[in-house]
């Protein structure tokens, strides 16, 4: 941002003397001014409006400045929430179109007001500035001398605390909360400046739109962002150099593991164990519901590729009785539709199994889960997100988490735990800051 730009959106905090004041409306020469004053600074607004004026400087115009009032500058609870209003204020002006800039100068006031100004203004797109001086009084260490400032420090807040947004991010990620910190490190992206914040924000964020994509079984996607992420790994160096090696070494199995898992018309196994840690994912947000779903569809998966894959049943949707162990011809040769097939539900299915001597047929039985009360899977049925309006509790989640667990396990599955690898979404603590320097180089 350079001076003299006629969209620029000054906010100046004010102290006991004008000069500062004056120095940065020369220097910015806003279209709009707001102005951070105690009772005992406020006329210093005046005084360096009129020194302006008087020099012969480019004016303000008539109804383009406002005044906050603190009411205690040295209390900096206080005075963060009378500078609340400025988002609005800085919300406004942003919205009105690009090169709507906002220069923040926290040069005059208390410590506390100078503080509570930076604390505020680090979240918008801005630029921080103060005003120095090349010369002061008391040889060199006392105020600036008049007439001799200079403006200083000018860089926009993403640029410098874009670590902080890593840092929200992170834990909100690591929390279950995949939109919400995409959204976070998006924002940071766009209030960014500097082309290595923006790069190594955008890495992360392609880091945890893979997972996003992964949580919502959208494998293909999952994998693009995973390589994304991975082509610009040195930026993830940046982030997390204690935690490099390994973070890279599981984002590559991670990105193999979901092209395993894209698209495809048949079952298999992975995605059912897929399907049981996305549900162990809903149950740790408490989304008893969602969590249960997901192990219904997981068992009903399961049952799908045992006889896809040992007994030759394709298609569960169009079954001959051939295709049946006898046991079962004569019992179901009413139900075939057309004289030909029928398709199997969950029950029927594992009844199959139970009758072909499968052991994970033999399994479900043993689980109760083919009982006609006392089933987990009965709580499924009675769900909201089913046939009924009864909220799971806790302990269906668990009997049903238990059932699929060990369904797989009579299938010779090796079940990872709740803390297994592809389980460990985790991100590391961020290491060190953005910037230029701080890369794998």
């Amino acid at each position: 941002m350079h001076a003299n730009n006629q969209r620029v959106l000054l906010i100046c905090s004010v102290g006991g003397t004008p000069e500062p004041i004056a120095a940065a409306i020369r220097h910015w020469r806003p279209a709009r001014l707001v102005f951070l004053s105690s009772e005992q600074t406020r006329a210093s607004i005046k005084t360096a409006l009129d020194a302006l004026t008087a020099a012969g400087d480019p004016t303000i115009p008539p109804g383009c400045t406002d005044q906050t009032l603190l009411r205690d500058p040295q209390d900096l609870q206080q005075t963060l929430g009378d500078l609340r209003p400025l988002d609005q204020h800085v919300r406004s002006w942003q919205q009105r179109g690009e090169g709507y800039d906002v220069v923040v100068d926290f040069t005059g006031g208390t410590k506390v007001m100078s503080a509570a100004l930076a604390l505020v203004a680090r979240r918008w797109k801005c630029t921080f500035a103060y005003v120095g001086g090349q010369e002061r009084n008391r040889n060199g260490v006392g105020v600036v001398v008049s007439g001799r400032e200079t403006q200083f420090s000018q860089f926009n807040p993403w640029d410098a605390l874009g670590y902080q947004a890593v840092e929200e991010a992170v834990a909100v990620f690591n929390h279950g909360g995949y939109a919400a910190a995409a959204a976070l490190l998006d924002q940071a992206v766009r209030g960014a400046d500097d082309a290595a914040v923006k790069r190594e924000l955008s890495t992360l964020k392609a880091v945890i739109d893979a997972y996003a994509a992964w949580d919502r079984f959208d494998h293909k996607e999952a994998a693009q962002r995973f390589a994304d992420a991975l082509k610009n790994r040195n930026d993830l160096f940046a982030l997390f150099p204690h935690e490099y090696p390994s973070l890279i070494a599981r984002l590559e199995r991670h990105r193999d593991h979901v092209r395993g898992l894209s698209p495809g018309n048949e079952p298999k196994l992975e995605w059912v164990i897929d399907l049981v840690q996305n549900a162990r994912r809903r149950s740790a947000e408490q989304r008893l519901d969602d969590a249960v779903a997901r192990l219904y569809r997981a068992i009903e998966a399961l049952a799908q590729v045992v006889l896809r894959e040992k007994h030759g049943i394709l298609n569960t949707r169009a079954v001959t009785l051939d295709q049946l162990p006898q046991t079962l011809r004569d019992e179901w040769a009413s139900r075939a539709r057309d004289g030909r097939t029928f398709m199997l539900g969950l029950q029927d299915a594992y009844r199959v199994l139970r009758e072909l001597a499968d052991p994970v047929g033999q399994c479900f039985d043993d689980a109760r889960l083919a009982a006609a009360e006392g089933s987990p899977l009965v709580a499924r049925n009675n769900s909201i997100l089913a046939h009924g309006f009864q909220p799971v509790g806790e302990n269906a989640y668990k009997q049903l988490h238990d059932a699929a667990k060990r369904l797989l396990q009579a299938l010779g599955a090796d079940v990872p735990e709740d803390t297994g690898e592809v389980d460990s979404w985790s991100l590391p603590a961020p290491g060190r800051r953005l910037g230029p320097s701080a890369g794998a180089g």
